[in-house]
């Protein structure tokens, strides 16, 4: 099989919000699509180490925000090279919280989701749900996942060593 084959599927880049008892937390996903039109559902996976997934599993909730092709590659990879079991990845980004969920300031839509059912696969959970509120932020085309890979990708690399050095920081 040539996993290769799946790049070529059609996905956007988020930044997925939950709450851990009132504490923002959050991940870069690749893996939503909107699912149904009446009710407004999305699919929704996430790896089954992510801290993200097990406060959404917790809470039932949780937030979206859609990065624009003009985000700041910091954004992704705050979001993407650490875990919010141990970071604080909101505290350097402009969000706001809105109903317990954060949200990016800087992104092109956002969503309010409430799980309505999960299935658990050896790698990832799949969540369906409801988004209970969404609107616009600003213009702009979605930041997609093959962008990510064909450029963007390597400016997001170079916070790489900015966000090692935060941990350690924090670990020494």
């Amino acid at each position: 099989m040539d996993i290769d084959a799946l790049y070529k599927l059609t996905h956007g880049v988020y930044v997925l919000g939950a709450s851990d008892n009132g504490r923002p937390v959050g991940s870069t996903v690749d893996a939503v699509m909107q699912a149904a039109n009446k009710p407004v559902v999305i699919a929704l996976s996430c790896h089954n180490g992510s801290y993200t997934k097990s406060c959404i599993e917790k809470s039932g909730r949780f937030s979206l925000s859609v990065l624009g092709q003009n985000v700041d590659p910091f954004i992704v990879a705050d979001f993407g090279f650490q875990t919010s079991r141990t970071a604080d990845k909101w505290k350097d980004v402009p969000h706001f919280i809105e109903n317990s969920l954060p949200y990016l300031k800087n992104c092109i839509a956002v969503m309010s989701c409430r799980v309505i059912d999960r299935q658990v696969f050896e790698s990832n959970t799949l969540f369906t749900a409801e988004v209970t509120d969404c609107r616009a932020m600003a213009d702009g085309e979605p930041l997609t996942y093959s962008d990510y890979r064909a450029s963007f990708k390597n400016e997001v690399l170079k916070f790489l060593p900015t966000i090692l050095n935060k941990k350690e920081n924090k670990n020494g």
